[in-house]
């Protein structure tokens, strides 16, 4: 078994590598194009590998309910342990982890090992507040993510628990240091939670037991070895971290104050204790990230009027450094200019505010474009999620299209190279129906003729093409599942894929660059009957819109069945093998007038040419997008 759990970790890692080529190794647009193609290859190859191993081998293990041999457990932690401490700093594969920490809980539980039971819980509290971490990202669907807090909240009561001095003493050496870590580490689930005052007021008293567990001579000689200055460090830290962006949390004004006097002891504490922590935590913490908590707490306690703590805050952001991924640099590139955007009144921007929000959103994706090859990807979005969420449009700066477009070449290219293949096809087809059947359209934005449909014809084409452009807008906070290639999507794997289309529309209908096309990236997973796909509280069959949703919905799926450059689990169908797909489901998965438009001789003519020539094309296109986004200074 420990050779199988090897390979797996193996082919993974090799699969993360593949997924997201260096450019540094590549010279040409074509040589990008071609090396993707071959890795995909690849990549199809070790999926296959993995979906044969778990199938065989650890599916049925884990579902199993027999004891585990000694061996078993400590072969499926080690394989744990890799899941979790990939080379690249990013987790290999943690909804597998996750299924992997349960089972050697549920061991534990039925061999009444506590001392084991604490280890396994260890390594699941950390998964479980990584999967809440990702999947909070969407917020249209928030019980996703409060899924994995709640099992997170049971595991913390768990530690929390553990801390009866009685069943403390009872623990070996090792227990107790980690329950003591996370019992305090248990405080992490409360991110997030806003408006909910028994929330917050459950969350302060449990930061002040903590602090006061770190003096308790108790515990300091029932654990000497245990790092107290790091303990009371780290909980200090949660207490100034726990008002969150603009205290979106909600505490009172009272609760406030005392996160503000908390944040002054924490730099306090940072000072007397420079040189010590600064070797713990070498790389993670930075006296200018812990500034700025205080400075955020003494602005929401009122202790400094508003225009101080906005020019503070740009202050601390000037003097970041661009080139910096450790986390401490990553909170002060994206998280601090994300504070500053929370606070400007959108409706009233300044000419000044204005061109310093250009610069910013254009330092972002600087930042997003230099970043490692995939290395801090999860932490990058987690960040990115907030500012999208949060955008203000500059008219004649950054629109929120343009935003996006550039996060999915920043953060996964195919899905770039997809949306525009999708927005090509869409606005070929649409041609080739106002030339063949423009009655399809009389109603579309509010073409009332079939002369109108011709007469509006480049303006119909426009809208088509940003619309089918914009339609995979909601994948960008969760772009780290699109691409799980490895091995079959597990069912929450496939619950978040299927909020993209939701979370889209709630995005775009929010900006005048991109909310006329709302109504399309709902739909686009929707069948033209409404008999099936997602999401189900949508019907495309009462937007006038139809007829664009309908064209997308094939563009979709026909560049997804040809791609044979960005995707792993198929071959690439020819044109004419996807036409069959169409007359097959036509009249309820696709509009019943698409077997016989793809079928015309000249609409077939282009669509072959986008799929050849114009797919080559967009993959170029993104390695030079890449090219120069990589070699701007910064």
């Amino acid at each position: 078994m420990q050779d199988e759990y090897r390979q797996y970790i193996e082919r993974m890692s090799e699969i993360r590598r593949l997924s997201t080529p260096s450019l540094n190794e590549i010279e040409a647009a074509d040589e990008y194009r071609d090396r993707l193609r071959n890795n995909f290859v690849r990549i199809g190859e070790l999926a296959d590998l993995n979906r044969k191993f778990l199938d065989a081998v650890f599916y049925p293990l884990i579902k199993s309910e027999e004891a585990l041999e000694v061996e078993s457990v400590g072969d499926m932690e080690e394989f744990g342990d890799e899941l979790v401490s990939a080379e690249t700093g990013e987790s290999l594969d943690l909804p597998i982890m996750s299924l992997l920490s349960e089972r050697l809980i549920k061991d534990a539980e039925n061999k009444g090992n506590m001392d084991a039971l604490v280890h396994q819980a260890h390594a699941q509290i950390g998964t479980c507040y990584e999967l809440m971490n990702m999947t909070k990202r969407i917020s249209t669907y928030p019980e996703i993510a409060d899924h994995y807090r709640k099992r997170g909240f049971e595991l913390g009561d768990f530690f929390l628990d553990l801390l009866d001095k009685e069943k403390f003493l009872s623990l070996d050496m090792e227990s107790r240091e980690i329950v003591l870590t996370n019992a305090r580490f248990s405080v992490a689930f409360f991110e997030g939670v806003s408006d909910d005052p028994e929330s917050n007021e459950r969350q302060l008293s449990l930061l002040d037991r903590l602090l006061d567990l770190t003096e308790d001579p108790f515990y300091r000689e029932a654990v000497p070895e245990f790092d107290w200055v790091c303990a009371r460090f780290r909980t200090l830290h949660y207490y100034a971290m726990a008002s969150e962006s603009c205290n979106s949390c909600g505490f009172s004004p009272y609760q406030l104050e005392v996160i503000y006097e908390k944040s002054c002891e924490l730099c306090k504490y940072w000072d007397d204790n420079r040189e010590y922590l600064e070797e713990a935590f070498s790389g993670i913490d930075d006296r200018r990230f812990m500034d700025a908590m205080r400075l955020r707490n003494a602005y929401l306690s009122g202790h400094i009027p508003e225009k101080e703590y906005r020019d503070r805050l740009i202050a601390i952001y000037r003097e970041r450094d661009a080139r910096d991924y450790s986390a401490a640099s990553i909170y002060l590139n994206l998280s601090i200019p994300m504070e500053y955007i929370c606070l400007l009144n959108r409706d009233a921007l300044t000419m000044e505010e204005k061109s310093l929000l250009k610069t910013i959103y254009e330092n972002m994706l600087s930042y997003a474009f230099h970043m490692p090859n995939g290395g801090t990807l999860t932490v990058m979005l987690e960040y990115f999620a907030g500012i999208i969420e949060d955008f203000i449009e500059v008219p004649g700066g950054v629109t929120f299209e343009s935003m996006m477009l550039q996060c999915m070449v920043a953060f996964h290219p195919p899905t770039y190279v997809h949306s525009v293949m999708v927005g090509q096809i869409t606005e070929c087809l649409c041609g080739h129906l106002i030339r063949l059947y423009p009655e399809k359209l009389i109603g579309l934005l509010g073409c009332s003729s079939v002369e109108e449909v011709k007469e509006r014809k480049d303006e119909i084409l426009t809208f088509a093409y940003h619309a089918a452009l914009c339609h995979d807008f909601g994948k960008i906070s969760i772009i780290d599942t699109v691409f799980v290639y490895g091995r079959r999507l597990l069912d929450m794997e496939f619950d978040l894929i299927k909020t993209h289309p939701k979370t889209g529309y709630n995005l775009m209908k929010k900006y005048t660059s991109t909310k006329n096309y709302g109504e399309v990236a709902v739909c686009h997973h929707k069948w033209y009957d409404n008999s099936r796909g997602y999401p189900e509280d949508f019907d495309s069959r009462k937007y006038a819109v139809k007829p664009i949703i309908d064209i997308v919905l094939c563009a979709d799926c026909l560049d997804a069945a040809t791609d044979t450059v960005g995707r792993s689990y198929n071959k690439g169908k020819k044109l004419s093998g996807f036409v069959e797909e169409l007359k097959e489901g036509a009249g309820n998965h696709y509009a019943p007038w698409l077997p016989e438009l793809l079928s015309d001789k000249r609409a077939a003519r282009d669509i072959e040419f986008l799929l050849q020539n114009g797919r080559q094309q967009n993959y170029r296109d993104v390695y030079y997008l890449l090219r120069n986004m990589q070699e701007r200074e910064i």
